[in-house]
């Protein structure tokens, strides 16, 4: 009988400390919270090299005095964001920024450039970031129909004539490949997509082997039954490869071949399940999310003639 309670003891204590990793992971990946310092501040940090740009970006942005935009997504929640537009603009471009991060920091290397080269921008703050509403983050599942939304605001107050490009970053690159399976306005006329994950569970799968070392299951299924039960999506729910295959949308993808958080593997493999007509620029040095910055001319040009290339 001794056996079986210890048996019974030790069950019941794996089982409380899977839970409270669990919840640990939660609270940290999911949950809303301030953002904390970040480590882009810190000299040996790759972004180091790039702070004054990117500060300069930033300020460039709030000096424009953009107007601040509001909409209800699907459900019902207030998102925000800032619309610039240009003077003489032949494009916009919706730019949906990456995890804790914002439009105006993960854009502002690239935001003056667009602007220059007649892109109105519209910079939002993706649900439970910036002054967006929402109190949890669902790496593009829910994301998706956001940028859907913001898109088809848009096309309403621009016209459907007028060219719509999505661009997004990390978690936001995974929402615009997201997104791009959904009924968009006709207007979208491209994606941009740099180092965007494949899915929710896979990014989650890679950062617990090789951020954490520890063993997906059962760890990440009751993560994920949390993700269920509070934050009401699942991270095996969307896909960028189930919606790639099966989009029209040109999309030109981007990644840096020494990107180690979301694997580079990913962006070959939303390249190559992408049915539209496609374009794939890898970065040798870049590490996550530096490709513009690391290789600004050769983005820009690429990036340039894509634009051109399907705006008219």
């Amino acid at each position: 009988m001794i056996w079986l309670w210890i048996f019974l003891s030790v069950a019941v204590l794996v089982m409380l400390v899977l839970y409270l990793a669990a919840e640990y992971f939660f609270r940290m990946a999911i949950s809303r919270k301030g953002v904390k310092p970040s480590k882009r501040h810190k000299e040996s940090d790759p972004w180091a090299p790039y702070r004054d740009l990117i500060a300069e970006g930033s300020s460039w942005i709030a000096a424009q005095n953009p107007e601040r935009v509001t909409l209800q997504s699907f459900d019902g929640l207030k998102l925000a964001g800032f619309f610039l537009p240009c003077e003489h603009a032949v494009r916009t471009v919706l730019c949906m920024h990456g995890y804790r991060g914002s439009a105006r920091g993960d854009f502002a290397p690239v935001a003056r450039y667009y602007h220059e080269h007649g892109c109105n921008l519209l910079l939002v703050d993706e649900r439970a970031h910036g002054d967006s509403e929402g109190k949890y983050i669902c790496y593009g599942v829910k994301e998706r129909f956001d940028c859907r939304d913001w898109a088809r605001y848009l096309a309403q107050r621009l016209g459907e004539g007028h060219p719509i490009f999505l661009d997004g970053v990390s978690m936001g690159g995974a929402t615009v490949l997201m997104a791009s399976g959904l009924e968009l306005p006709g207007s979208v006329r491209g994606i941009i997509a740099d180092c965007g994950f494949t899915s929710p569970w896979d990014i989650f799968v890679s950062v617990m082997r090789g951020g954490f070392h520890l063993p997906v299951y059962p760890l990440l299924p009751l993560f994920a039954w949390l993700c269920r039960a509070r934050a009401g999506f699942d991270p095996r729910e969307a896909s960028t490869l189930d919606a790639v295959r099966k989009t029209r949308i040109p999309i030109f993808f981007l990644h840096g071949a020494r990107d180690h958080f979301v694997p580079t593997q990913m962006g070959r493999d939303n390249y190559q399940a992408c049915a539209s007509p496609k374009e794939l620029l890898i970065i040798p040095e870049a590490g996550h999310a530096l490709s513009y910055l690391l290789d600004s001319k050769q983005c820009q040009e690429r990036i340039q003639a894509f634009l051109d290339r399907y705006t008219l």
